[in-house]
């Protein structure tokens, strides 16, 4: 059977990510393989992008601010002590930047340098995700969370725009009071969700198939507690199944996630999973 005519790449948050962010061997390994249709991202995985690095970005340069931190050495070692996690690795990714900046002469010798530099990633970071990638006008979910923006009009309004930012962002209580992700589960695609089910429990679980099987664990409580079980954290468990079942069937969607392989077949979602950065850079 041949495979779907698609007319663009729908891109993951887990091929984004290193487009943005990962190693120059990576960045082009991703840019030969789209270069025939163009890119499209959603407002939901725009949103996944900015709660896993841009919001860890962002707390990292308020604890620049810190009194009692006098360098960036002093904040990079305040922050492993803290954290573990997605929010370590948004850090080490920022250092990677920060590192190639500097090769550009800026200076990382004080904490003042240090914030600077940083808050032109952040920028940079924002400009990018605005002006590579084609945003789809697709949120079925209506993910309040996903429609959030940061303008950064004038330097002067840095500070003030990441906060405004910071506050919507966090305030995850009235970003649940204003989506609809229990009608978007528990109604328009609660089918789907019993199909996983039944799918992950003929699956034996190995390092291909963990990933489904735990988003699976997820969707199963949701589908016994109902609308009490619906979150922002939940979403942040379940994102996938959110992405998959919302993309354009005439996209192909683009990830290197495994879970990927389990949920976009029984949607007939065209789906391309990419290698891993680790076998790209070992050539595999």
């Amino acid at each position: 059977m041949s495979k779907p005519r698609t007319t663009g790449h729908l891109l993951d948050s887990s091929v984004v990510r290193p487009m943005l962010l990962g190693t120059r061997t990576y960045q082009q390994y991703f840019a030969t393989q789209f270069q025939d249709q163009p890119c499209y991202i959603s407002p939901f995985i725009r949103m996944e992008m900015y709660r896993s690095y841009l919001r860890n970005v962002i707390e990292f340069y308020g604890t620049l601010d810190l009194p009692g931190i006098h360098s960036l050495s002093d904040a990079l070692t305040f922050w492993s002590n803290r954290y573990q996690g997605s929010k370590h690795k948004a850090i080490q990714q920022l250092v990677a930047q920060l590192l190639s900046q500097n090769t550009r002469a800026i200076s990382l010798q004080t904490k003042e340098s240090a914030r600077s530099a940083i808050s032109l990633l952040i920028e940079e970071f924002i400009r990018d995700i605005q002006t590579q990638f084609l945003m789809l006008d697709i949120n079925t979910a209506q993910c309040a969370r996903a429609l959030g923006t940061i303008e950064l009009n004038q330097k002067e309004d840095f500070s003030a725009a990441i906060v405004q930012f910071t506050t919507v962002f966090d305030d995850v209580a009235t970003a649940r009071s204003q989506c609809r992700i229990q009608d978007f589960l528990l109604r328009d695609y609660r089918a789907s969700l019993e199909n996983y089910l039944k799918q992950s429990a003929e699956q034996s679980k190995n390092s291909a198939s963990r990933g489904f099987i735990a988003i699976v664990d997820t969707l199963k409580i949701i589908l016994e507690q109902g609308e009490s079980a619906c979150s922002c954290k939940c979403c942040e468990r379940i994102g996938d199944v959110v992405i998959a079942l919302d993309a354009p069937r005439h996209l192909q969607l683009e990830h290197t996630d495994q879970a990927f392989d389990y949920l976009c077949p029984p949607l007939d979602q065209p789906h391309c999973k990419h290698p891993s950065e680790t076998q790209i850079l070992k050539g595999l």
